[in-house]
């Protein structure tokens, strides 16, 4: 917690102290007129370089110029305090962030799915602003009294098409741009070894991982257990398959589309946040789920983006970049038939508690939430990208979002006008269809055609099946060697480019822990001293996909 002295401010009077970043102070106040709370980023007094004065008003300027989505934390204000220390007068979140959460409960697959759509929507807002965010993770998602998300922290953010260095960054960084803060976890493998500064489609990928730790409670490639500084974290983004999230109830659907968003190739990835959020919403009808609109801002004329898959202009005659109320861009319209059923059973329930409005009071422990950079735990760090190699990545495509659906015809049909003895000849005849057709059912001589049903975009292209393509769950079998045990699996729907990650431990209590071995065919010995009994688990990998773990295997050393 912040042992900074909050300043003085007129019109607000100090409530508490919310948290500390790398380089801000975030504390509570009160408004006096209307009477509201805000949470106010004030600038460190140490070490408050020009560089980083500026860095403070481009993201006051940033979130101003966006603060009017829905999903997007609001600027009041930004001034300079009588001290000195320059501040910024934002809507105030209650605690905590997802981060916070997801490391107490698991998320329901429909609140991710949610929430993914909402956060897509404000991305999508950014991009087509011409900002992209650089640092999308939990700890920069706060959550309203409402329960809506509200995407924070643009310290970092950028302009499209700017491909020069950050420069000075949360984290330090040099005028060469070699140095750039980025938050290791949750960032593309092309921003940390050096090939870009961040675009659309590395947001797409925080956003992806993001997602994906809701689902699990821990990053991508985090090893429980194991080492998880940034610098043993950025060679699993770089080479490690996207593990499955192993919930029985996320559909593969689901599963899929994370790993496609998070592929190690930028081009595999969907191209815009929107793209994504449309393919969320197709989970969604998938799974019968409330559907959760997209809310972006319309356009009008020429744009910056490559990706035009918005509203289109109206008319030709004013060229200019306008920016209008926001605008609901609904998913296609479900269809009144259900769908087949996936892969997976249906999600756990769940229900968000909303507290209760009221004037300001003091909260106590560490829970509380802020918005700010790294307040709750993920730092930005500061990584030499000049010695970064070249990322390998999977490859693959997304289908186009479903469109709309058409509107039907409005032309009015002929009325025509059917004599008694007409109707009733008809009537007579269709009864006695329905007889036969019946009693041909109840004899066993037939089956009822199914009726079609709408199915989700599928996630297709010239490698989806390749690096997509779900791997079963492999069966383990432990048998005893001199001075070993050796481990042996199969599966069916083996490839011959399958990899597989092996955990060994002592018990199987200690394999959540274990670190992995990457055995590159299906059996392995490990040697121990005899009569010590050893436990394992396998997972296959498949270019960009993971199968479930195993159940474990346990042997006692020849």
């Amino acid at each position: 917690m912040s042992t900074a002295v909050p300043p003085e401010i007129p019109g607000l009077v100090y409530v508490q102290p919310v948290g500390s970043g790398g380089y801000a102070d975030v504390f509570l106040y009160e408004q006096q007129m209307p009477r509201m709370p805000v949470a106010v980023k004030v600038l460190k007094g140490e070490g408050l370089t020009p560089a980083i004065r500026q860095q403070f008003t481009d993201e006051a300027d940033t979130m101003a110029q966006l603060g009017d989505h829905p999903y997007i934390v609001q600027v009041f204000r930004a001034d300079t305090a009588a001290d000195g220390r320059p501040y910024l007068v934002m809507k105030y979140y209650p605690p905590p962030n997802l981060a916070v959460r997801a490391r107490r409960e698991r998320f329901t697959v429909e609140e991710v799915l949610r929430t993914g759509i909402q956060l897509a929507s404000a991305v999508e807002t950014a991009h087509r602003a011409g900002i992209i965010h650089r640092d999308i993770k939990p700890a920069n998602v706060l959550v309203s009294q409402y329960g809506a998300p509200g995407l924070t922290d643009f310290g970092i953010a950028g302009q499209l098409g700017h491909h020069g260095g950050v420069g000075d960054d949360v984290a330090g960084g040099d005028d060469d741009g070699d140095d750039v803060g980025v938050s290791v976890p949750w960032a593309p493998p092309e921003v940390l070894f050096g090939q870009s500064n961040g675009d659309e489609r590395a947001d797409v990928y925080s956003l992806a991982a993001t997602l994906w730790q809701l689902l699990v409670g821990r990053s991508p490639f985090e090893v429980p257990g194991g080492d998880n500084t940034a610098y043993a974290l950025m060679p699993r983004i770089r080479s490690t398959p996207v593990p499955a999230t192993g919930r029985a109830d996320v559909p593969v659907s689901l599963e899929r589309l994370l790993a496609l968003a998070m592929a190690k190739d930028p081009s595999a990835r969907p191209a815009s946040a929107l793209q994504l959020a449309r393919a969320l919403q197709a989970v969604e009808q998938e799974q019968r789920f409330a559907r959760t609109a997209i809310v972006v801002l319309d356009e009008q004329g020429q744009t910056t983006l490559a990706d035009h898959s918005g509203p289109r202009p109206e008319d030709g005659d004013d060229d200019r970049t306008r920016v209008r109320a926001p605008k609901a861009v609904q998913a296609q319209a479900p269809a009144p038939a259900r769908p087949s059923p996936p892969a997976y059973p249906a999600p756990l329930s769940g229900s968000t508690t909303i507290p209760a409005a009221g004037r300001v009071t003091p909260h106590s422990g560490s829970s509380t939430a802020a918005p700010n950079d790294d307040l709750a735990d993920e730092g930005t760090v500061r990584v030499d990208r000049s010695r970064a190699r070249q990322a390998a990545g999977s490859t693959g495509n997304i289908a186009p979002a479903p469109g709309e659906a058409p509107a039907s015809g409005t032309a009015e049909r002929p009325q025509t006008t059917l004599s008694p003895a007409v109707v009733l000849g008809v009537v007579g005849v269709l009864v006695l269809a329905l007889v036969g057709v019946g009693a041909w059912a109840l004899a066993g001589r037939g089956e009822a055609t199914p009726t079609p049903t709408p199915s989700a975009p599928t996630l297709s292209g010239p490698t989806d099946d390749a690096a997509l393509d779900v791997p079963q769950t492999p069966e383990l079998e432990a048998r005893a060697v001199t001075g070993g045990v050796r481990f042996a699996w199969s599966y069916p729907g083996a490839e011959k480019a399958d990899t597989f990650r092996l955990r060994v431990a002592p018990t199987t209590d200690g394999l959540p822990d274990a670190r992995f071995q990457l055995p590159k065919s299906a059996s392995q010995t490990i040697k121990t001293g005899k009569g010590r009994q050893l436990c394992a688990q396998v997972q296959v990998l498949r270019s960009g996909a993971s199968s479930v773990w195993s159940e474990p295997a346990c042997e006692k050393a020849g």
